[in-house]
């Protein structure tokens, strides 16, 4: 008791004042503090004890009250276990251990601060779920228990509970392999990631549609693990319906469920997101509070996010002090995720440089993993708020430096995407500064970490806005410079490019060449649908382009005064002609390379549905393609070249 005692005196020394002296500017004058009490239940057996807790101190007999509140709230579930007399006996427990083992292996705790060895471990368990073939098929049997045991008085709460629980651990697997994937699956590849997104997602809806028909029921935990899927597969408007749906539905039980405090911390920022006014979310939050007599961390959380979206700012300082006072070290990962909340989602600046900061100076009793998600969001608010550059380099360059060395690329990527999008749209017309600083940031980065290829396929894919050539073999020039492979990325974007600059229709066949002869040195069996947008974009795009400039230019023409006209009799433009001339002839020639390498090359379509997308497909959003594809059949492409492949082949 003595260390427990002690242990509290130091959380609350070490974060009471801790954001006080932020900035003497902010709002943000709370002492934060943490109640480190523990739970202690009793025993008939146990009457010493239960005179002790007697005369407890507050905290301690505020704890113990929890303890019994949250015991009453369990629903018990006098069917729980299938006895062998039940005809469903063996599909029960193939369903419980299926789900039970897959579950164990989908672990993805949110508890980031415990020592090295522990979380070494559970990284081990979410990516060896992730990629145990083992764990999908699982997912798949347990689905298919779940259909053979619908209706069946053993499907109870907790059963479908815990599935929909798997469910979604699955989902987060498979976010967490392509975050840490070097090179995202082409969309067009039917990768394994897209398919078990699809099939979860699809999974979630049927599960979903049998609870708001009565078929089955979920108990809180099951009902916040469904609304957290919709929120994390970007369904947010179906994660709304189907909470509305649930609490206005006929089913008391279901109604109820999905008011737990549990369920509507999860819903409350999403409602204010879609239009929900701040008013009616005090009221729920109100209302799924008078549930429950405690305070409830994720209704909290949830409060707080929604009130940081609504610019509720004290309100939102005033619930985390709340949450820091009743949360013990098991009850940090609420603080973690309201923490990065304050950076992200706060728009004050002041608040969330100062959650920033205490983040990236491991200032805080809890260990901060900074997500990078909110990270990109913070340096999006300062920018659409102040449009100071030097402020967005500030928070960029510490975070890199945070990130360290040896982050994976989908991090790092992640965050020059955004850093970058901010770069060029501040250099946009200023060339010459902006390259004289991208040069200086390329150096800067290459003392962070070694660069990788991913950051210069971001700068040229950005770079573009500058329509300057040499820029552009100045990049790709780079990646040798560097020591840097280029993968099928980097040449998929050098081909794109040449949409921006002028270019000879031999100069973008080489890149063509170059890009077909990558994708069959990896193993590719036909063209993928990013290669040909590539082609598109270099060709038919740059034709819509210049057509569109012409049309401008041809309506504006029209309002010429006299004067205009006078200096246009006079020779004084005599050159524009000629160079709209010019580059009408241009994007003309690049329009029939487009339809010459579409019609060679349509052998190695994936099937004939993809050569349609290229043709009729890709007019129904450029009309110049539209106007120039009833010659499409009449081309002579037989002197256009194909390079000697290995694996690229016929698909018909």
């Amino acid at each position: 008791m003595l260390r427990f005692v002690q242990q509290s005196h130091v959380l609350k020394n070490r974060v009471s004042n801790q954001f006080v002296s932020a900035s003497t500017r902010s709002p943000f004058h709370h002492s934060l503090r943490f109640n480190s009490a523990v739970t202690m239940e009793r025993t008939p057996s146990q009457e010493a004890a239960a005179a002790a807790a007697a005369t407890a101190p507050p905290q301690v007999k505020k704890a113990v009250d929890k303890v019994r509140n949250m015991r009453n709230n369990i629903k018990i579930d006098k069917h729980l276990a299938s006895t062998p007399d039940s005809p469903w006996f063996h599909k029960v427990c193939a369903f419980e251990d299926c789900v039970a083992q897959t579950l164990y292996m989908s672990q993805t705790p949110r508890r980031r601060n415990n020592n090295n060895a522990r979380k070494g471990q559970q990284q081990q368990t979410l990516a060896g779920g992730n990629t145990n073939p083992l764990f999908w098929d699982s997912i798949g049997r347990a689905m298919d228990l779940y259909r053979e045991l619908l209706g069946s008085p053993e499907l109870n709460s907790d059963r479908v509970s815990k599935l929909v629980h798997l469910l979604h651990n699955g989902l987060r697997a498979n976010r967490n392999q392509l975050t840490r994937m070097n090179k995202k699956p082409d969309y067009d590849s039917q990768s394994f990631h897209k398919e078990m997104t699809n099939y979860l997602c699809e999974s979630l809806r049927e599960i979903s549609q049998d609870v708001l028909s009565g078929k089955v029921e979920l108990n809180e935990y099951g009902a916040m693990h469904l609304v957290t899927a919709f929120k994390e597969l970007l369904l947010l408007e179906e994660a709304v319906s189907i909470w509305r749906s649930a609490i206005s539905g006929s089913h008391v039980y279901t109604a109820n469920i999905f008011l737990n405090p549990r369920v509507v911390g999860v819903v409350l920022p999403i409602l204010y997101d879609n239009g929900v006014s701040y008013a009616e979310i005090q009221a729920l939050y109100e209302k799924s509070s008078a549930m429950i007599n405690y305070f409830h961390p994720n209704l909290s959380v949830g409060m707080i996010r929604a009130s940081l979206s609504a610019g509720e700012n004290q309100m939102a300082l005033t619930l985390f002090q709340k949450l820091c006072e009743e949360s013990s070290e098991m009850k940090y990962g609420y603080l973690i995720e309201t923490h990065l909340s304050f950076i992200g989602e706060c728009k004050d600046l002041t608040i969330s440089q100062a959650f920033f900061d205490k983040a990236l100076n491991n200032e805080m009793p809890y260990k901060i993993d900074l997500q990078v998600s909110y990270v990109k969001s913070f340096l999006r608010n300062i920018w659409s708020q102040t449009r100071d550059f030097q402020k967005v380099y500030d928070i960029w360059y510490k975070s890199s430096v945070h990130y360290g060395r040896d982050v994976n690329h989908g991090i790092s990527s992640s965050l020059n995407d955004t850093f970058f999008d901010i770069f060029f749209e501040h250099y946009s017309q200023d060339k010459v500064s902006g390259l004289q600083q991208l040069q200086e940031l390329i150096s800067t980065y290459n003392h962070i970490k070694p660069i990788d290829e991913p950051f210069f396929n971001i700068i040229l894919a950005k770079c573009t806005i500058w329509r300057d050539r040499q820029i552009i073999e100045s990049i790709d020039k780079a990646y040798e410079l560097y020591q840097t492979p280029k993968t099928i990325v980097a040449y998929r974007i050098l081909l794109k490019s040449m949409g921006s600059v002028e270019a000879t229709n031999e100069e973008i066949f080489q890149r063509w060449c170059n890009l077909v002869s990558k994708s069959d040195e990896i193993g590719q069996n036909f063209i993928a649908n990013a290669d040909w947008a590539a082609l598109r974009d270099a060709t038919v795009t740059w034709t819509q382009h210049c057509h569109d400039i012409k049309s401008i230019q041809t309506e504006s023409s029209d309002g010429f005064d006299a004067a205009m006209q006078a200096a246009n009799a006079s020779g004084a433009f005599d050159d524009i002609p000629q160079q709209a001339s010019n580059q009408q002839l241009l994007s003309e020639d690049r329009l029939e390379l487009y339809m010459k390498i579409v019609r060679r090359y349509s052998p190695f379509c994936r099937d004939s549905r993809q050569l349609s997308r290229l043709t009729s497909g890709t007019a129904v959003k450029y009309p110049v393609l539209q106007q120039a594809l009833p010659k499409f059949n009449d081309l002579d492409v037989s002197n256009v070249y194909i390079p000697p492949f290995h694996n690229l082949r016929p698909q018909s």
